[in-house]
């Protein structure tokens, strides 16, 4: 089963007419339907839910990436333990999937035939699924910690405030 999230929820509606107008028999979330043994795509067009589906999902390609809109932040598809497929146009992300591609965390597909060919491979080789799956973990562990660096560096300017603050009450 495909799963598509359109970025936009609204857009549940076209992107369900665009699978019928391919041939193939969409299931909208937004309806309340459910996929069944029919269902080619399932769009689930709702807010919020999108944690929901990059759990089930052993592999995601990350949207916004085959084409110049710059890409989605793979973080949390790489938490939630789904492999990431991504096309060349990741500019919004450019140092995390650097470092992913670098990593072998992430597969790129330049291309459909190439997009093609590498959810083919992941499908077909679960172990190589998890061996990049893997790799996107550490990746991600690496480049976390922003908050425990910034604390850190905002914490000598927070004492001299609480210096400042006492000695005015006192």
């Amino acid at each position: 089963l495909t799963v598509i999230v359109p970025r936009h929820a609204h857009r549940g509606e076209a992107v369900a007419q665009l699978v019928t107008a391919a041939g193939l028999r969409p299931s909208l979330r937004s309806h309340e339907d459910l996929p069944v043994a029919t269902t080619d795509i399932y769009v689930a067009d709702t807010m919020g839910e999108l944690g929901l589906f990059y759990r089930l999902a052993p592999i995601v390609f990350m949207g916004g990436s085959l084409v110049p809109h710059g890409g989605q932040n793979p973080i949390e598809a790489i938490k939630l333990g789904a492999a990431i497929v991504h096309g060349p146009h990741v500019f919004n992300f450019t140092d995390v999937y650097d470092a992913l591609d670098r990593g072998g965390g992430a597969r790129l597909a330049d291309d459909r035939d190439a997009l093609v060919k590498q959810l083919g491979q992941f499908l077909a080789d679960p172990a190589a699924r998890d061996t990049s799956l893997a790799a996107s973990e550490r990746v991600v562990e690496q480049l976390g910690g922003a908050l425990e660096r910034t604390v850190t560096a905002l914490e000598p300017y927070l004492l001299q405030l609480r210096l400042e603050m006492g000695a005015a009450n006192a």
